[in-house]
């Protein structure tokens, strides 16, 4: 999904910078099929001092951040009996920590100026799969978390999310469960990353939109055969 953002953003005339943890062999093949690639930086997110590190080497690597769109996750799948203190932490460190601290040093950076940040969520937000009940429970939070950014950094810094609904099927789904994903869209399809890209752009581009939510889900949030699945 990142990799979606970024081509759309490229494509748009955007310097795009693109943050890894441990992809970098991906993350310099995407850069070099970008025409306007500003670099990659590593940067373990689910430390305390990783967002100040990741924006402080764009800083020092001369790159001005205009945007930012935070899409880490971890999307930790483990039984509820299984999930450690650990696991709870990271997942929370990683999803919903992270983006309060690259807001916070982004702010610093933009000194005043005006800026917009954009959140990507995700449906587990709205529908609290059990199987990844750490991951749905920090996602769920990004959401006030996004409003009360909003708030505080207005008006100068505008704070949006996106809400992927299913878009990007986790590794290993069944053929069986694929088919159920659509069909609990009112659109009766699956949809694709540049969906969510295309609500990115239009989050960082209009200059009205602060505190807001997209939720790019085909529908699928008004679905009510149950109250949480596991994808």
């Amino acid at each position: 999904m990142g990799a979606a953002i970024s081509r759309r953003l490229d494509r748009l005339g955007a310097r795009v910078l693109l943050h890894y943890h441990q992809s970098a062999s991906q993350a310099e093949e995407l850069a070099a099929s970008l025409d306007r690639a500003g670099g990659c930086f590593a940067a373990d997110l689910s430390l305390a001092e990783g967002p100040r590190s990741l924006l402080a080497a764009c800083a020092a690597a001369g790159e001005a951040l205009d945007g930012l769109v935070h899409s880490a996750a971890s999307f930790l799948n483990r039984d509820f009996l299984a999930t450690t203190a650990d696991d709870w932490d990271r997942v929370f460190a990683v999803n919903l920590r992270s983006l309060f601290l690259l807001a916070q040093e982004f702010a610093r950076q933009r000194a005043g100026r005006e800026g917009a940040i954009v959140a990507i969520c995700d449906s587990a937000a709205l529908e609290l799969w059990t199987g990844y009940l750490a991951h749905s429970v920090a996602k769920a939070a990004m959401i006030p978390l996004v409003k009360a950014l909003a708030k505080a950094l207005a008006p100068g810094i505008r704070v949006n999310g996106v809400i992927p609904g299913p878009v990007f099927p986790p590794l290993g789904t069944r053929q069986e469960e694929l088919v159920a994903m659509r069909e609990r869209t009112l659109l009766k399809r699956i949809g694709d990353p540049d969906h969510v890209a295309r609500a990115v752009e239009f989050l960082l581009t209009c200059d009205y939109a602060t505190a807001s939510m997209v939720e790019v889900t085909g529908g699928a949030q008004l679905w009510r055969g149950a109250v949480s699945r596991q994808p």
